[in-house]
């Protein structure tokens, strides 16, 4: 951030009113997601007590849906925009920032008790898919005879994320007709949460309300974290990975926490494992289908190796004592930061022709940005989009 303000003249009040406006969104931005991460955990608990769905599914259906829509977003103008470096990095970069720094913050706040239906089930889902995923790059046709994803790689992660969500439609569906298991979530949220029992019309307005604050609150720090970052120079790639992976990343961290605090440890890493699997199937997918995504020649490898490693990380951390607790939560955030550190390490060791370029394998799309010192201000400037 110094470097960031170094390039803002004193005498430039335009310059000055950009960053009172980067600050505002940001401001902004979080109260919207601290209130909407609350709404949305009391909507999605107060649906599960009345139609006797566990938590756990909500978590990895609608919960973990919703709190993965700025990631598809972000990724589909990105798509349209040739951004493929920005794209890959925010699907890469979200699933590493939600196990190490969600679930990593989450189990500050209050141990995660791991249900055996999440070690069974949910995270060997994630980790055959989290593997297939990385497996997906070096499949023909690739992108320009290169690792990468293409049309029929787009398909066919978009027919898995609808698998998917059968599966978890059939579960919940079974739960719900299952007087015994209904009660025992009743109970559960009654004595966990003390959440106010409501209609579930209002539980669902509650819901969506809350899903709202929290697309726009990520949005507006989003868009304040990526202009100040431009500023700087930073490259495509790296912002995906670290500011716009962070950014995209609040609401599945308010929603957790949340969770965490209420004492819902199964909305919170269902949250979790839902939203990197919808991430992975279904926003890189959709992605992919609007434009190739190459795995980039700089820090690509490295992230989606980074990536396998937390994933796999979670099975073990969950099956000592069954819950991720504080001494788990601290070892996530500190391997959290040293991949922050090993990414900016690698964006800064190329060469430095490349500061504002990224090239991933014949897809090129270079992006400038532009201070102006003598007119107060800072424009990003796109100059090629397209196939060498």
């Amino acid at each position: 951030m110094l470097a960031f303000l170094k390039t803002i003249p004193n005498e430039s009040p335009d310059a000055i009113s950009a960053v009172i406006v980067i600050i505002l969104y940001l401001l902004v931005g979080f109260f919207l997601l601290l209130t909407g991460g609350k709404w949305l955990v009391d909507g999605a608990v107060s649906i599960a007590k009345r139609l006797g769905i566990s938590t756990l599914v909500i978590g990895l259906t609608i919960v973990a849906f919703g709190t993965s829509a700025p990631e598809l977003a972000l990724n589909i103008v990105a798509a349209v925009d040739g951004q493929t470096g920005l794209a890959f990095g925010n699907v890469v970069g979200s699933n590493i920032a939600n196990v190490g720094l969600v679930i990593g913050i989450s189990a500050l706040v209050a141990p995660l008790l791991v249900s055996s239906r999440i070690i069974k089930l949910e995270l060997p889902w994630l980790m055959v898919i989290t593997g297939l995923f990385v497996l997906l790059t070096w499949l023909p046709p690739g992108v320009a005879d290169a690792p990468g994803y293409g049309l029929l790689d787009g398909i066919l992660l978009v027919l898995g994320a609808v698998a998917i969500a059968i599966h978890w439609y059939w579960i919940g569906r079974r739960e719900s007709n299952d007087t015994l298991s209904s009660e025992a979530v009743k109970s559960e949220v009654d004595d966990r949460s003390g959440l106010i029992e409501r209609s579930v019309p209002l539980s669902c307005l509650l819901l969506i309300l809350g899903l709202c604050l929290l697309v726009g609150g990520g949005k507006l720090v989003e868009i304040g974290a990526i202009d100040a970052a431009r500023a700087m120079g930073i490259g495509e790639v790296l912002i995906g990975l670290t500011i716009v992976a962070i950014a995209t990343t609040l609401p599945e961290i308010a929603t957790c926490v949340i969770a965490a605090r209420n004492g819902q440890s199964d909305l919170a890493i269902g949250t979790v494992v839902g939203s990197n699997l919808f991430n992975l199937v279904l926003v890189m997918g959709f992605t992919s289908i609007v434009h190739p995504v190459a795995v980039p020649e700089i820090g690509g490898w490295w992230s989606l190796g980074a990536m396998l490693v937390f994933t796999l990380l979670l099975w073990p951390l969950a099956l000592t004592k069954r819950s991720v607790g504080r001494f788990e939560g601290l070892l996530l955030l500190a391997l959290y930061i040293a991949f922050i550190v090993g990414s900016i390490w690698i964006e800064t060791d190329r060469p430095a022709g490349d500061a504002v370029e990224t090239t991933t394998h014949g897809i090129r799309s270079d992006r400038q940005v532009v201070v102006d010192h003598a007119g107060g201000g800072w424009h990003d400037r796109s100059l090629h989009v397209g196939r060498r």
